[in-house]
């Protein structure tokens, strides 16, 4: 592995070296609050990959396998109404609503029936709302908490119903599906940044203007397009995962009622996709640091519920041995590099694979076992009293 590469690495994992108590997997009761964490194409394999690095690399455990031994764990199941093979609208769509629906839906059933999702049960029952992602906002895992288009390249639909609709905190990258040209893609001319100022948002653009904001609605749009690979991030400019979420929390927590928060590591997928398990594994790491912050957070608040997850698999990378030998664990440098005969990938696309559920808080317990991810929607609105 390249010095500088390790070096971003090892920032990534500080958090992992901390001790947190964290919660247990819970009472059976509802939760107040919840944070669900969607790994995007996080399957069970660069989980596996990841916990190794993290052991053997780095001496360290990952937080999001810590929440899982104080909690509990179980496994989804992430097929569609038409596809073995899921993509993040129906997945994501399937988690926030409950029905299955076809690839490149979103928020709506096949038949184009609008589907109502949790934020919209949440704000109803008088909880504060909010989705920070690394992909755009208007993206299909964010957008089916916050829209209903029925194709998941609408981003200027969806962009203009987060303005109009009623969520606390929007935060990601996407800036060119609010804007008119010739900074923004927008084909009606309208400027969607004005028109959320106008409708009570904070607005905005670097890390610094994310720092300098203050309690009520939020838009955070930190990128023209999707946010940048871990590894590429300018920290000067562009917040991370965990500092974005960490803003959420400190808006969303003033509610009396409670909240719902999504964190969405999007670009663990898209490093998949490219079969760079560089990329993949730095954005998984600066995934696993904002799970390790919400862990300390539910320190201080027994009645917040904490559950990780995927929306699906993507690559199914794994390391494995050879007609003529297994590896090493020195291998895990060359591994790292993607440069090994002991990594392989069996595709750049997504997979049928189950994924991971890790949960602990208030009603943590009903999310061991075997689920679809229809059925991991019905739990997650049980544990918010739904």
């Amino acid at each position: 592995m390249m010095k500088t590469t390790r070096v971003l690495l090892l920032s990534a994992l500080l958090s992992l070296f901390i001790c947190i108590p964290g919660a247990s997997a819970g009472t059976d009761a509802p939760a107040r609050s919840l944070i669900l964490f969607i790994g995007d194409g996080m399957g069970v394999q660069i989980t596996s990959i990841a916990l190794l690095y993290a052991e053997k690399e780095m001496g360290a455990e990952l937080n999001m396998i810590k929440l899982a031994n104080q909690g509990v764990t179980g496994l989804v199941s992430t097929h569609s109404a038409d596809k073995l093979v899921t993509d993040s609208a129906a997945s994501g769509t399937a988690i926030a609503t409950g029905v299955m629906t076809n690839n490149g839906v979103v928020g709506m059933a096949p038949d184009g029936g609008i589907l109502q999702n949790l934020f919209e049960v949440a704000l109803w029952e008088g909880k504060a709302v909010g989705v920070v992602t690394t992909t755009s906002v208007t993206d299909a895992t964010p957008g089916s908490f916050l829209a209903h288009v029925p194709y998941r390249g609408e981003h200027e639909d969806i962009a203009g119903q987060i303005v109009e609709g009623s969520a606390n905190v929007v935060m990601g990258g996407g800036r060119m599906f609010f804007q008119p040209p010739p900074d923004g893609k927008r084909k009606d001319g309208s400027d969607l940044i004005e028109a959320a100022r106008e409708r009570g948002f904070q607005v905005a653009f670097t890390a610094e203007e994310l720092e300098a904001a203050g309690q009520g609605r939020l838009l955070g749009l930190f990128s023209r397009e999707v946010m940048p690979f871990e590894l590429d991030r300018d920290q000067a400019l562009v917040p991370s995962l965990a500092d974005m979420m960490t803003k959420a929390l400190d808006i969303l927590d003033d509610d009396p009622d409670g909240f719902m928060l999504v964190v969405e590591g999007g670009r663990i997928d898209h490093a998949a996709h490219e079969n760079s398990i560089e990329d993949a594994l730095a954005d998984l790491f600066a995934f696993d640091e904002a799970i390790g912050r919400a862990m300390t957070y539910q320190e201080s608040d027994s009645t917040l519920a904490i559950v990780v997850t995927a929306d699906h698999d993507c690559g199914g990378p794994a390391i494995t041995g050879t007609s003529y030998a297994y590896p090493h664990f020195g291998a895990l440098d060359e591994i790292e590099e993607g440069d090994s005969e002991f990594l392989q990938w069996i595709s750049g696309h997504h997979t049928a694979t189950m994924v991971p559920v890790f949960a602990s808080g208030p009603g943590a317990g009903r999310f061991a076992g075997v689920q679809h991810n229809t059925e991991l929607h019905a739990r997650l609105a049980w544990l918010l009293g739904f």
